[in-house]
Parts: structure tokens; C-alpha cells; sequence
């Protein structure tokens, strides 16, 4: 049955509704309510919203269900460098009405199965018609930072601090889609990207000393750049962040190749942060507490861009929702 022979109410009320997780405790409102209340989780609320076509994160070896679990994750994602906990998800869809209920109730149980795995209730949303299927996701998170980190704080002296692990959809970008299908190491940590909640707990515990940090969803090069843009400053890259080990594999330990892998991906959601030398100790023992993945690659200068120790130039690329991956520089 095609979504176009139901009516949108049974949709909603007859597919939909099941995935929702009911009201907040303490809250009055709840589905088929237009809005949601609850009880602020900690004193400082922060809201994000992402949103994407299916098509632009479909990748050849992702299900409708993949996609909406990667499109959740970088929602999620978006919190976690603000040192936020997502408590609270909205998602808005438009869908075609030529698609099938199945297929429609495999990216909801794709965007319920992110929300579980992230502990988010999703709340309620909208449901739209549309020729080219997309997903936006509302966050409602919480922080106990007083000052959550922006893109824009980071300081001549700070030393840039990268959690994460990267290279393989670097490689699916540098080799290509049908290529990087072939690969098995490529397909399984791209198929559904995961966030790390704990670092947003440990930015949180220090946010006087994380004066800048980014998620990692359009590429660690392009990150790195516009954290050193958007702050006016310099970064001198000095090590590469952790990479799979088929990487090195692959780049037979050749410099140039580790960092194109590395700097050239997206969805990796890792987070880049630019920590004051002082407060470096605590946060490093604090993301070794967690069990976080990291790597310490260098620091921020003075002047401007991007300079990788023992490259001559670096080509960075970006994602972007209009023209696909572009030169950035």
C-alpha cells in the first residue's frame, strides 16, 4: 500500500504514534497535541535543528533506515560539541506519496532505533508530502555549562584536541561510492555513524577550558577551518587524528594519503576542541575516564588557515547540500 491511498491521519495515528515515546514526567501535553511541555533537565536549555534529504545520505550499502538513523545522529551530534545532553527529539518529514507504508515505517524505525540508542524521547513532529523525501530533526537538549562553547572562542596557545576515529568515508569520498562498497571496513563504520554522548559530559565538566569546539559532520578539515576562520586565528596540525587501521593499510603510511583520507570524509561526528594548555590535563584525564577515542594533533597559532606539518598544501573538501562534495580549499 502507498502512502497516497492512506489518508495522512492513519499515517499518523495508525503507524507513526507507535514510535512515539509519550509524554515527559511532570509534563500536560502530549500526541496528538500540536506542542510538548516538560521540566527543564539541568539550567541551560539548548535547541538545535538538522535537516537533510534522504537522497543526499542514501549511500549505496544504507537502507531507508540507515539514512534516518545518520540523519538523527547528526542532530544528536550537533549537542554533544555544545556540551549538551539530548533529552527531547521533534522530526518533521515530507514523503512521497508513492512510497509504501513499509518503506516509510523503515526510516521511522530508523530514527526511533538512533533515538533509543542516544536515550532521546521523541515528543511529536509534522508530517508533510514531498517528491524528493527529506527529515528535519529538532533536538531539545540540556547543560549544566554556563557558557557552552561556540566555533568562534579558540586562542593563539590552545592546544586542538580531536575525539573520533577516522578515514573510512574519507576513503569513500577519495575512492569513490561503487569502490568503497567493495570495502568492508568502509561499509560497517559508515553504515550507521555514532555519536559519543560522553564528550559532551566531559565538555560540560570543562567548559572554562574547551574555549572552542565543532562537530564533525561536513569533514575534520573543513572543522578545522572554520574554527580557525571563525576565531581568527591560525592551526598548525602536527599528527593525524586516530585513523582505522586499514587506513594505514591502504596509504602504505604515506603522509599525504593519511590526511586526505582523514581530513576529507563527514559524518564522522567526532568533535574538535580547543583547549587552554592549563585545563589540558583535566580534560584529557577526564575523556581517558570515559573510555573516549582522541588524539591530541596540535595548536592554535597566530595568522590564519591551516598548515599540516610535512605537507607542502593541503586540499581540503566539504560537504555541502547543494553541490555534493566541493573544494573548500
Amino acid at each position: 500500500m502507498k502512502l497516497g491511498e492512506i489518508s495522512e491521519k492513519s499515517f499518523i495515528e495508525g503507524v507513526l504514534a507507535k514510535y512515539l515515546a509519550g509524554k515527559p514526567a511532570l509534563s500536560h501535553l502530549e500526541f496528538p497535541d500540536d506542542a510538548s511541555d516538560f521540566i527543564p533537565l539541568a539550567p541551560r536549555t539548548v535547541v538545535s535543528v538538522d535537516a537533510s534529504s534522504i537522497a543526499s545520505v542514501k549511500l549505496p550499502w544504507r537502507s531507508m533506515g540507515d539514512a534516518a538513523w545518520s540523519i538523527a545522529s547528526g542532530a544528536v551530534s550537533d549537542h554533544v560539541a555544545k556540551a549538551s545532553r539530548p533529552a527531547y527529539a521533534f522530526v518533521s518529514m515530507g514523503l512521497a506519496p508513492d512510497m509504501s507504508v513499509e518503506e516509510a515505517e523503515s526510516i521511522l524505525e530508523g530514527l526511533n532505533q538512533a533515538f533509543t540508542h542516544y536515550g532521546v524521547k521523541w515528543l511529536g513532529g509534522d508530517t508533510n508530502s514531498s517528491r524528493d523525501p527529506w527529515i528535519s530533526v529538532t533536538i531539545v537538549g540540556f547543560t549544566t555549562a554556563k557558557k557552552p562553547p561556540s566555533r568562534r572562542g579558540a586562542r593563539e596557545g590552545d592546544v586542538i584536541v580531536v575525539t573520533g576515529r577516522y578515514g573510512a568515508m574519507g576513503y569513500a569520498v577519495a575512492r569513490g561510492f561503487n569502490e568503497a562498497a567493495r570495502q568492508t571496513w568502509v561499509v560497517e563504520n559508515t553504515r550507521r555513524p555514532l555519536v559519543d554522548l560522553r564528550v559532551g559530559t566531559v565538555i560540560a565538566l570543562n567548559y572554562k577550558s574547551v574555549h572552542a569546539s565543532m562537530d564533525v559532520s561536513d569533514g575534520l578539515g573543513y572543522t578545522l577551518l572554520e574554527i580557525a576562520r571563525s576565531s581568527n586565528v591560525g592551526l598548525k596540525i602536527r599528527r593525524p587524528p586516530l585513523l582505522y587501521k586499514e587506513v594505514y593499510e591502504v596509504c602504505d603510511g604515506k603522509l599525504e594519503c593519511l590526511y586526505e583520507l582523514a581530513l576529507n570524509g563527514g559524518e564522522e561526528y567526532g568533535v574538535v576542541m580547543a583547549v587552554d594548555k592549563d585545563g589540558l590535563k583535566k580534560v584529557l584525564e577526564d575523556l581517558d575516564s570515559y573510555d573516549v577515542e582522541y588524539e591530541v594533533v596540535g595548536e592554535v597559532s597566530s595568522g590564519g588557515g591551516l598548515i599540516v606539518e610535512g605537507l607542502a598544501s593541503t586540499r581540503i573538501y566539504r560537504w555541502d547540500q547543494f553541490a555534493g562534495y566541493v573544494k573548500y580549499i
